[in-house]
């Protein structure tokens, strides 16, 4: 079970029309910025994901548009406009992902996490899909935004589990 907002048809077109209205880099600036300040744990995950797979900066832009689904729908849950309401990549959950990639192999890890991410969140998985099939590593590209869920899911379960 993922504790992780649910993003809406609204929501994936909302974020589509300001990249499209303030433009990718604008919208990346922005992105980056909270990311640095409020996870940048996964912000590195993301850049190397981006820097392994080339055209960095281009995907960085479809991580950043799924990045800013997930804040948006986080923030408008806890009525408020900011990003900072993602649970918190922290070192010990990224370090747990990296033994799950090591235990299961990356496809069969991509697999399941993009399985999960298409039964729990279509809408997300759509923005994933639709960016990674733009790119001609589409399974390089898919195992960025699958490291990048599973991340936000490993995190969120165990914050929750914290609080208990």
């Amino acid at each position: 079970m993922s504790f992780l907002p649910h993003v809406s048809e609204l929501t994936r077109e909302h974020i589509a029309r300001e990249f499209d209205d303030l433009g990718p880099d604008a919208c990346m600036t922005e992105i980056v910025e909270a990311m640095r300040r409020d996870n940048p744990e996964l912000l590195e995950m993301a850049q190397k994901c981006a820097e392994d797979v080339g055209e960095a900066p281009r995907v960085m832009a479809g991580f950043g548009m799924f990045y800013r689904a997930l804040s948006f729908e986080a923030a408008v849950a806890l009525g408020h406009q900011t990003m900072s309401a993602l649970p918190r990549v922290d070192p010990q959950t990224r370090e747990q992902i990296v033994l799950e990639i090591d235990e299961h192999g990356p496809e069969a890890f991509t697999l399941r996490s993009v399985d999960s991410l298409e039964k729990s969140n279509p809408e997300l998985m759509q923005i994933a899909h639709q960016f990674a099939a733009r790119n001609p590593n589409y399974l390089g590209v898919m195992q960025g935004f699958a490291l990048l869920h599973r991340s936000l899911v490993v995190q969120s379960r165990a914050d929750r589990s914290n609080l208990h």
